[in-house]
């Protein structure tokens, strides 16, 4: 037995953790953990993992600190600081809005939003700078139905 004694059922989530491709952070630690439970030794394990002995055991201690928690949720981040993004969310807000409209009745000649358009109208409304890269994040997050711009269809056209 090694470091971390798991049950069968906790063993089981945290292979099938392990094994996830959707978060490689967790499975990451999972297969820390896992490796623990295994016997081998925290420099064998952080070896593996490519991970200092200092985080294995950082790792281990937070695994069994977080008991009341399910195994996936014990691999987790914990809970990150810092001011949340406020343009984002305002952008977004005004970017759902101009989407229920057509350009036209903005007083663009086109038929289609375009990000150029788009970050025009923001900085309009808003007044403040935005860049045309938070346009975008924003215009993504809400994911609209996109065609495919003129560019994109004769570069689709080209025959090579």
């Amino acid at each position: 037995m090694g470091l971390i004694r798991l049950a069968k059922r906790s063993r089981d989530r945290l292979m099938r953790v392990a094994r996830s491709r959707s978060n490689t952070r967790h499975a990451k630690r999972a297969k820390v953990l896992l490796g623990l439970h295994h016997g081998k030794s925290v420099q064998q394990v952080a070896d593996e993992a490519g991970v200092s002995r200092q985080a294995v055991y950082n790792l281990q201690k937070r695994f069994l600190e977080r008991r009341d928690q399910r195994e996936h949720e014990r691999v987790q981040d914990a809970q990150h600081t810092g001011r949340p993004p406020k343009k984002q969310r305002m952008v977004i807000r005004i970017i759902n809005k101009l989407l229920r409209r057509k350009p036209r009745h903005y007083g663009y000649e086109a038929e289609e939003w375009t990000v150029a358009m788009l970050h025009e109208q923001v900085e309009k409304e808003t007044g403040a700078s935005i860049s045309r890269r938070t346009i975008r994040r924003a215009w993504n997050a809400l994911n609209p139905r996109r065609r495919k711009s003129t560019k994109e269809k004769l570069k689709d056209n080209l025959v090579t």
